[in-house]
């Protein structure tokens, strides 16, 4: 079995297709990635915060740490590398089942049945 994206889009920015961030070196947004089942309209799912070390830099302290699951750090934003890399990761996944597959996918965002407290 194969995982298919079904749709991706962003809960946190209004013009998907438009967006820009007013700093190129300090941002974050959520893209939302919807995948299921190849050739099914099964669909669930799986969250990842895009952002950048700055962003990271200034949203927690020095004594913070965190992990960087549901995370894409990037260095420079560009949303065409950003999506092909999200289509990487998320399309074509494999598994013997559905549940096989989005526990794969859960290593990298967040899947909706999938209870995460950073």
């Amino acid at each position: 079995m194969l995982s298919e994206i079904k749709s991706i889009f962003s809960p946190d920015v209004l013009d998907f297709e438009n967006y820009w961030p007013e700093d190129e070196e300090s941002f974050s947004f959520l893209i939302t990635v919807l995948v299921g089942p190849r050739e099914t309209a099964i669909k669930e799912s799986f969250n990842i915060v895009i952002c950048t070390p700055k962003w990271l830099l200034s949203k927690y302290d020095e004594s913070d740490m965190i992990l960087g699951k549901n995370k894409l750090i990037v260095f420079k934003f560009d949303m065409d590398r950003i999506l092909a890399r999200i289509r990487r990761l998320f399309d074509n996944c494999s598994g013997t089942n559905w549940n096989d597959i989005a526990m794969k996918l859960s290593r990298i965002g967040q899947w909706e049945f999938e209870d995460f407290r950073e």
